[in-house]
């Protein structure tokens, strides 16, 4: 693992520089940094994949993430990838919407721990529902906090085009603790 300074932004590096990058956001990460570090070495090393953890406070900080992480790849920047927990989860699935306006590409978004209650800490707002699908990014919706809001959400990204995929709970590993 490397640590790195973004602008206004403290980020850890797992895995090697020159793998695909997937870009962590996870709440814990503000109190349990050691065990997110913990995950992201193991998501690393068992995926061959470069993982970008930032310690994360806001909105802000998290699109400060996407361009530390685009900047920093070697691959195509818009080959990256996104996952996020909770509202992280919900801000991953909001910029799958928004990428074009944002000026980027994304491989794949996977939102984890996902709920209708939670809102996009990036424009402070509820996740809308998604439009016709302008690009080829997977998405992924893990059913774990909430079945049925998770069942829906990937219902209504199908409908919009994307290519969303519902994960059961019981199929995703990636855990603080592997226990989850």
């Amino acid at each position: 693992m490397t640590s790195a300074q973004a602008p206004g932004l403290h980020v850890a590096v797992h895995g090697h520089p020159n793998l695909d990058t997937l870009l962590l956001w996870h709440p814990a990460v503000r109190t349990d940094a050691d065990a997110v570090g913990a995950l992201a070495s193991r998501i690393a090393t068992r995926s061959g994949i470069r993982v970008v953890v930032p310690a994360w406070e806001d909105g802000r900080d998290l699109l400060r993430s996407v361009r530390y992480a685009r900047q920093t790849a070697v691959h195509p920047p818009d080959q990256l990838s996104v996952v996020g927990y909770g509202d992280a989860g919900i801000a991953a699935l909001s910029l799958a919407q928004h990428q074009r306006r944002l000026g980027i590409g994304l491989r794949r978004v996977t939102c984890v721990d996902g709920a209708a209650d939670l809102t996009d800490p990036i424009s402070g707002q509820p996740l809308a529902a998604p439009s016709a699908a302008p690009v080829e990014t997977a998405v992924d919706v893990v059913a774990s906090e909430d079945p049925a809001w998770a069942a829906t959400t990937v219902t209504a990204w199908r409908a919009a085009g994307w290519a969303a995929t519902l994960v059961p709970a019981d199929q995703f590993t990636w855990r603080v603790n592997p226990s989850q």
